[in-house]
């Protein structure tokens, strides 16, 4: 996936699920870095000084430090609710030492987010929920435990410097399928996609 589409998803995570499981569509007219660019283009007002909101991360879960089906399903719901967070503030840290490297989903939104600061674009709301509806059994030969997710995002809309709005998503409701494993005493996510059809 290039990076002008890995921006595209930035709007909402259910885009960006979207995107992979759908094989990468064609770009849409439209995206958050070309809207900033030809707004960069025509004259806009000085941002008046406003006082940024403190952006706090997500409480990392104690469940965390348990190897067995409780972590996992605590790592599936802290990495997804990381999102919202690295978004907003460019601190990928976390989300980054959780990601496997073979984990596609993971690198386009550590992508967008990097994107996104990079721009000196603002990510507005898009806080996130997330709720395990099932566990399933581990695989014994990859230590992978899938867990399905349901998740809840809010209204999401990316503005550019001058405050305008160059992108906006509504809010949306998905299911996503989130694999986990172990791995040097650390949850690490190997995969996130829709939920297979029943």
């Amino acid at each position: 996936m290039t990076r002008t589409r890995a921006v595209l998803a930035a709007t909402s995570l259910a885009t960006a699920a979207a995107l992979l499981v759908a094989g990468c569509a064609d770009d849409p007219p439209t995206s958050p870095r070309a809207a900033a660019s030809s707004a960069s283009t025509k004259p806009s007002p000085s941002p008046s000084p406003t006082a940024k909101a403190v952006v706090v991360a997500p409480e990392r879960p104690q469940a965390l430090d348990d190897d067995g089906p409780a972590g996992a399903e605590a790592a599936a719901v802290y990495f997804l609710e990381l999102d919202d967070y690295i978004m907003k503030t460019g601190d990928t840290a976390e989300y980054e030492a959780m990601s496997q490297k073979s984990c596609q989903f993971c690198s386009n939104r550590l992508d967008q987010a990097k994107d996104i600061t990079e721009n000196d674009l603002t990510w507005n709301g898009g806080e996130l929920t997330a709720r395990v509806t099932h566990t399933y059994e581990q695989d014994k030969a990859t230590g992978i435990w899938p867990i399905d997710v349901d998740v809840t995002i809010a209204p999401a809309s990316v503005t550019d410097p001058s405050g305008d709005e160059v992108f906006a998503n509504p809010s949306a409701k998905t299911k996503f399928r989130v694999e986990v494993a172990r791995k040097d005493s650390q949850w690490r996510v190997v995969g996130v996609a829709d939920q297979p059809k029943p």
